[in-house]
């Protein structure tokens, strides 16, 4: 299993975000790097293996007698080093490696995945707070920020904006702490 694989597993078990969904994250980004640092990536098809983690970015070019469009065709020539069989008007597939890239366009990969992981990581907080919607759930007020209050459950930490937060919500003085008092918002 390679690293990839192993980092995907965990990323899955410690967050709950599906393996698939990161994977389709990765091969897209890989498709925006294609367009940022080609120009064009119509022609550009990513495949990465769900068990081995290895990734395969192709070009897909049509055959021809004269080459006028370098990135959507290839010469008949060049098309039968390739492979022999090919004829005009069939298409070829040409592997382009990710290490190719340019650093903006890794960059760019990158910063694809990282937006994808943290809107998947809200998607599943929100699922797991959406049923439980008129329920009550307690948490621990850790500090508060301005007239915001920062509080924490068994699985998040959660900011409440005082603009955000019911009107109904009241605060109650329990028992001094030996460092702080204790306030509950209902």
């Amino acid at each position: 299993m390679s690293e990839l694989i192993a980092a995907l597993n965990q990323l899955e078990k410690e967050k709950g975000i599906d393996k698939d969904v990161i994977m389709e994250a990765i091969e897209n980004s890989l498709l925006a790097a294609c367009k940022r640092d080609f120009g064009s990536a119509d022609n550009v098809v990513v495949n990465m293996d769900r068990e081995t983690g290895d990734i395969y970015v192709y070009a897909i070019k049509e055959v021809v007698d004269e080459v006028y469009d370098p990135a959507l065709e290839i010469s008949l020539g060049k098309a039968k080093a390739i492979d022999q069989n090919l004829n005009l008007g069939d298409t070829v597939r040409i592997e382009i490696t990710p290490k190719d890239f340019g650093r903006i366009a890794a960059m760019h990969a990158r910063s694809v995945i990282v937006q994808k992981i943290k809107e998947e990581e809200r998607r599943v907080v929100y699922d797991h707070f959406y049923c439980k919607e008129k329920d009550i759930v307690t948490g621990v007020v850790q500090r508060y920020v301005g007239e915001n209050v920062s509080v924490t459950n068994r699985e998040n930490q959660t900011l409440y904006c005082r603009s955000k937060r019911n009107k109904s919500w009241t605060t109650y003085s329990c028992f001094k702490n030996t460092s702080r008092s204790c306030k509950t918002f209902i």
